[in-house]
């Protein structure tokens, strides 16, 4: 005995067959989909790249001006010399022109010896150049010549691969891009 759905009455199971074939994707639908998502991946990547590299780039140059704002503040409100520097630990000074971190020290009232107020240490790619002996703010927050850092990634994404912060003597801080042609000095 055979059971019959109504609507299947009088065609012959043409209903039923149409049913069948519109069951999922076929195997060119999935394929040609597949193409063109891969096809987008693939235009999208290196944009996706020098965005983050950019991006990179401008918050660690922002911590770093952030950084020397408050070395300012820092040497005003203590009435004494704040020197921000070169740190390899993000805790101490420490000598030489490539930064891989840095810390700003100042004078511990208590017992006169260095204090460090804050330290941070950048992501990996991103390399730092500064002055050697740091900067150092006197209580005025006036630094004695014009001081140059600049934040930069070795690659040519983004083209403008560089960021240059410049500290004016009177502790005024602008940031620009720079293209480095790919490489850091």
């Amino acid at each position: 005995m055979s059971v019959s759905h109504p609507s299947d009455a009088g065609s012959g199971g043409a209903v039923h067959r149409r049913r069948q074939r519109q069951r999922g994707f076929t195997l060119i639908e999935l394929m040609v989909t597949i193409a063109v998502i891969a096809i987008l991946s693939a235009i999208a990547a290196p944009s996706m790249v020098s965005l983050m590299n950019s991006n990179r780039l401008s918050s660690t140059a922002g911590e770093l001006t952030a950084a020397a704002q408050l070395a300012r503040v820092e040497a005003i409100r203590r009435n004494s010399p704040v020197r921000l520097c070169r740190s390899t630990d993000g805790t101490t000074c420490s000598n030489g022109a490539d930064w891989g971190g840095w810390a700003i020290v100042g004078n511990n009232n208590l017992d006169d010896s260095e204090e460090v107020v804050r330290g941070g240490l950048f992501p990996g790619n991103v390399q730092l150049a500064g002055p050697a002996g740091g900067i150092t703010f006197n209580s005025a927050g006036l630094i004695p010549s014009a001081q140059v850092l600049t934040v930069c990634i070795p690659t040519t994404r983004p083209v403008e691969n560089q960021r240059v912060i410049t500290i004016s003597v009177a502790g005024h801080i602008t940031t620009e891009r720079a293209d480095g042609g790919g490489a850091c000095s």
